[in-house]
Order: C-alpha cells, then structure tokens, then sequence
C-alpha cells in the first residue's frame, strides 16, 4: 500500500481557504485532520473531499458522515468499556506508545504515533524513543502480528528533509502540520515532501 500523507490543520494558525484544503487532496494528500467536530471552512457543498476528512469528536454522532471519525486517545481510553465503541469504530485514533497498537487491529483504520522528531509547531514537544528503537520496536510488532494492524502514521515534526526516515522505519505514512502551515504555500511544500519519498 502506497505511504500515506495525512495533513494536521494547526489551529493556531490562520485557517486555511476549502480552495487550499482541497488543491493539498487533489495533491496527493489523502486525509485531512481538525482537531474539532465542528471546524469552520469544511467542504459542505459537494461531496467532493469530505470523506477524506477527519474529524475528532468524543462520541461518533458528533461526526456526521461522511466526514470520518478520529477519537482521540484520552477519549478512547475513557469509551473503551462503553457500548458507543464496541459498536461505532472510529476510523482513526493516536497512541503514544507502540505498545498499544497491536490492541487496535481490527478496531480502527489508522493510528497516530507521536512524536517521531522535535515539533516544528509545538516548542518543546520531542521525541523520548530515538527513531531507530522505534523501527526495532514496529518491526517486532509487525512479526508478530501479521493481520488487522491498522496503517501506522507517524507524527510529530515531519518535513522533506525527514519524510523518508519515517518510511524506513516501517511507518505506513506521516502526518504534517508545521510543514504545510508555516510554509507560504502548503501545496509547494506537499510536493517537495512527496518528492523526498520517491528520492
């Protein structure tokens, strides 16, 4: 399956035009992620990239579809004796420990690791397992659990210049925020992520 490449919008920041969200999927971004249910500037006149977004939420009728339901990691830890999550799955979640992501096979289609480098958007936010203990650690996973592990995506300072470390290291794809953002046009910076990965 090809690398995946799922763009983080930094709330921080000026929110980017539905023109810019929707040029970074006809781009080669496959997924979108608000960290909100309820951000302003979605897609809503056309079907047309809506479900390539990701939308956190605590419970899934807060998404509606066909946006896609991102549960966050403290929310899940919360619902998961619930009935709500045996018998709505979100289609995407994070960890912050490999640990926990064979426990998700089957459960969701994705899975956020972070952080795998210093942030670029959040001073201070840095990684406490060195990239290559974490590329041991995927591969031991991966050996011992061959079916259902959803596509791992690593998070947390990724930009052209590491893009393809993330690759290497077994990751099924990176998420960008500061890379996107904080680059005057996020669909030149997209494409010179996506030119590092075929390097």
């Amino acid at each position: 399956m090809a690398f995946q490449l799922i763009g983080i919008v930094d709330e921080n920041r000026p929110y980017p035009s539905k023109k810019t969200l929707l040029a970074l999927l006809a781009n080669g971004l496959n997924y979108i992620y608000h960290r909100s249910a309820t951000p302003v500037g979605l897609p809503t006149d056309s079907l047309y990239g809506q479900n390539q977004i990701l939308l956190a939420a605590p419970a899934p009728d807060m998404v509606p579809p066909p946006y896609r339901w991102h549960l966050k990691e403290a929310d899940r830890l919360r619902l998961s004796a619930q009935e709500d999550l045996k018998t709505h799955l979100p289609f995407s979640t994070s960890i912050h420990n490999l640990a926990d992501w064979p426990a998700l096979a089957g459960r969701v289609e994705l899975v956020f690791y972070s952080p795998l480098f210093p942030s670029i958007s959040k001073t201070g936010y840095a990684p406490t397992v060195p990239l290559d203990e974490l590329a041991r650690q995927v591969q031991a996973i991966r050996a011992k659990q061959h079916q259902d592990l959803p596509r791992l995506i690593g998070l947390g300072g990724i930009d052209a210049t590491n893009v393809s470390q993330v690759r290497q290291a077994g990751f099924d794809g990176a998420a960008l925020m500061g890379a996107l953002w904080q680059n005057h046009d996020p669909v030149t910076a997209l494409q010179q992520i996506k030119a590092s990965i075929s390097a």
